[in-house]
């Protein structure tokens, strides 16, 4: 490995920029200027865009769900050092590429917890309660319950509550919901029991979970593992009374077969803040489904998030052009390009 080089001003490329329209990027513009860091930005949405873009970029940025860092592109990438991204996600860049090449990957995975886990609170309470359809019901002109059913409501201190997946999110959520008196499961692969009792989290199997929550909540990231877990044999595994949440990645939940057990009624309703695809169609067979909530992906939206994960970018990538490793590696095991000193703290100028 190489010892890092900052001899000339190192180049960040912003490949595909979104809050160009807010205040053209003046946070990021005057933390960087004072390391020294050239920061450009652009707007590319195709392969071919980003590679005749990146030639001397050390970090390439990205924000949007769908750029793609593809293996096309990371191939050509010889100057970089650290592909980054405004999120969570990453499933737009391919990591066995990037692994390959030796760059890292990092994102900013303690952004939006607290929004993300209170949405999925606000759906979950939305579904259970009927809010939606309850409002639908009197703007229409309607009072009474249409039928003798009262629209299935529950007590939500008899229900159980189950977590596909228990990373930050999902632990957030979990502490939560857990004052309404639920009973609370979780399905992770790759979490121990030990740490979902530190929540009061039983941990179960994804077929046991399915069978036996009222309410569900996915929060898994999407991958090859993870594309369309949940599909025709998960949600008839569930029970006709039951709601499911989504508010980590359209893809995990397969659209089609959601479609069927909404209309066909092998699940009571369910309320996605994400689709696939992303925004969906407008003439989308998702968009006028009685028993489903739908939100823009909005829910990692606050004001102290967006400062949040730009401040975590930043830090990030001033951690890296400084010879250190970013906070938060998607890929930790890979060997990075240059050499790098264990992560500090605040490398961020505005911390100082």
């Amino acid at each position: 490995m190489n010892e890092t080089d900052l001899t000339q001003a190192p180049r960040v490329l912003n490949v595909d920029c979104y809050f160009t329209p807010f205040d053209g990027y003046a946070y990021e513009k005057s933390c960087f200027e004072t390391l020294g860091i050239e920061l450009i930005l652009q707007e590319a949405e195709t392969e071919d865009e980003i590679i005749r873009l990146a030639p001397g970029a050390r970090v390439i940025l990205t924000e949007k769900l769908n750029t793609p860092m593809s293996r096309r592109v990371i191939e050509t990438l010889d100057d970089c050092w650290a592909i980054g991204r405004y999120g969570i996600g990453v499933d737009s860049i391919d990591l066995e590429a990037a692994t390959d090449r030796g760059i890292i990957v990092f994102n900013t995975a303690d952004y939006c917890v607290e929004e993300v886990s209170d949405h999925a609170a606000a759906l979950l309470l939305a579904s259970a309660r009927r809010v939606v359809r309850l409002d639908r019901h009197v703007q229409g002109g309607g009072w009474s319950p249409p039928d003798s059913k009262n629209w299935g409501l529950r007590r939500l201190s008899q229900l159980t509550l189950g977590l596909v997946a228990f990373g930050n999110i999902a632990r957030c959520l979990a502490r939560k919901m857990s004052g309404f008196g639920m009973t609370i499961l979780a399905s992770d692969p790759y979490v121990s029991p030990e740490v979902t009792a530190e929540y009061g989290v039983e941990l179960v199997s994804l077929e046991h979970l399915l069978k036996e929550s009222d309410l569900i909540s996915v929060h898994a990231p999407l991958n090859a593992e993870t594309r369309h877990l949940i599909g025709e044999t998960e949600l008839r595994q569930m029970k006709p009374t039951a709601l499911i949440v989504n508010t980590s990645r359209g893809g995990v939940i397969d659209p089609d077969a959601l479609i069927c057990a909404l209309k066909e009624g092998w699940i009571a309703g369910a309320a996605l803040d994400v689709t696939e695809p992303e925004p969906p169609p407008k003439n989308s067979p998702l968009r006028g489904i009685e028993n489903l909530i739908l939100t823009p992906h909005q829910a990692a939206s606050s004001a102290e998030s967006w400062t949040h994960v730009r401040r975590s970018v930043v830090d990030a990538v001033s951690s890296v052009v400084r010879g250190h490793w970013p906070a938060f590696p998607v890929n930790p095991k890979v060997q990075p390009k240059v050499s790098l000193k264990p992560y500090e703290a605040k490398s961020d100028p505005s911390h100082s």
